[in-house]
């Protein structure tokens, strides 16, 4: 009897999973439309389970498969909006209590966790972690079921503690097997050099609170250095507030839109740059890949609107959307991409990415053999926008 009523408490709860998106999400229009849909859709899932509970070759772990369901449903939706456990939906709530020593890489969700980005001189760096790299199982759990929120709390933990990492990587036929011990990240996610002839570059790792008092600070040393044009690189970079994504625009461009958020109802909000914060008015080339994604894709989306430059590359990942975590009354909480961002032209980011202005791209085997078309190109554009320039 105990056991018929926790099947059912994870029915009802997985039956009420559809009515929370339509809540959240629904419009006026077409309401009446969407809720015969649903109801559609719960039918063929209560047919499934009925199936399943009196069919499957033994009696089946139904906790077990409700909560397959469920992360299912909402993993097919995009790489950010999944299924909380009672547990992780408190240090969702909660991060700074639940703050502990990481490995300093961002991810993703691409059938296992997939990491975007490793910052410089981060743990995951010198244990070798690399962009594009997925992590098939962490501390021995495999991450196949396991959401972004979840996977980065398992990379968390004591300081000087270590976590092993089965790693598939491009190119390679068997996952390599990675020890990264934990530490308190406190490095930069922005790296800078002089190339010479009067270039200067800048890498940005990741976008994070005060990422774009780094890149000011990297600009100034690099325009006293001599540099009179600048390629900006934001390929596998990754932020999750468009605000951060902002404040580094803003370094380079003055005023405008550099985005629109948009909800299922339309409802609009303008991501608007300051007229006041320009750091740098020379020439300039952006460059994004694959692997640039929320906030970076702001910046990509401010310098394409204005026309500050070529942005040289690929289309970005298409990951751009605002999260609301939902609860469901027992603990657990759904968290739901409920607004995406747009190009001020309309063009929507999420899903979609953006477009470089010239494609330009770096293989795997260039990575081998360390060079850097992509950057090449940036220089050859630059040094091309001087001559110009001289021979007007």
């Amino acid at each position: 009897m105990k056991s018929r009523k926790l099947r059912f408490k994870h029915l009802v709860l997985a039956f009420s999973i559809p009515f929370v998106l339509y809540a959240i999400l629904g419009g006026y229009l077409g309401r009446a439309l969407a809720r015969d849909s649903a109801y559609r859709y719960l039918s063929v899932f209560q047919d499934v389970v009925t199936l399943v509970m009196n069919n499957y070759l033994s009696e089946p772990e139904m906790d077990q498969v409700m909560n397959g369901a469920i992360r299912g449903m909402l993993e097919a939706l995009d790489p950010d909006s999944c299924y909380l456990s009672a547990e992780e939906y408190q240090a969702y709530r909660d991060p700074e209590a639940h703050k502990k020593a990481d490995i300093g890489v961002e991810l993703t969700k691409r059938y296992y966790l997939q990491v975007v980005s490793v910052l410089p001189g981060s743990p995951a760096e010198k244990a070798g972690l690399e962009p594009g790299d997925l992590l098939k199982s962490v501390g021995g759990a495999n991450t196949r079921e396991v959401n972004v929120i979840a996977g980065e709390a398992m990379l968390r933990g004591g300081a000087g503690t270590k976590v092993t990492l089965e790693v598939i990587r491009d190119r390679q036929p068997d996952p390599v097997t990675l020890e990264v011990e934990r530490r308190d990240v406190v490095v930069s996610p922005v790296t800078f050099q002089n190339l010479g002839s009067g270039t200067g570059y800048v890498k940005i790792s990741a976008f994070r609170p005060g990422t774009d008092t780094d890149v000011k600070r990297a600009v100034e040393m690099l325009k006293g250095q001599g540099a009179s044009k600048i390629v900006l690189d934001v390929r596998n970079s990754f932020g999750r507030f468009a605000e951060e994504g902002a404040k580094v625009a803003e370094l380079f461009v003055s005023g405008g839109v550099a985005a629109r958020l948009q909800s299922r109802k339309g409802e609009t909000t303008d991501v608007r740059l300051a007229t006041d914060r320009v750091a740098f008015a020379g020439d300039m080339v952006l460059l994004i890949n694959g692997g640039s994604s929320g906030a970076a894709e702001i910046v990509a989306s401010a310098f394409r609107t204005a026309k500050r430059g070529e942005v040289l590359g690929v289309p970005t990942s298409g990951r751009s959307a605002v999260q609301k975590a939902i609860s469901l009354g027992d603990g657990t909480a759904v968290v739901l991409s409920v607004a995406q961002y747009w190009t001020p032209d309309g063009k929507p980011l999420l899903g979609e990415g953006l477009e470089p202005t010239l494609v330009v791209e770096r293989t795997p085997e260039d990575e081998e053999k360390g060079i850097d078309p992509v950057l090449d190109k940036a220089i050859e554009v630059l040094g091309d926008a001087a001559k110009l320039k001289k021979a007007a």
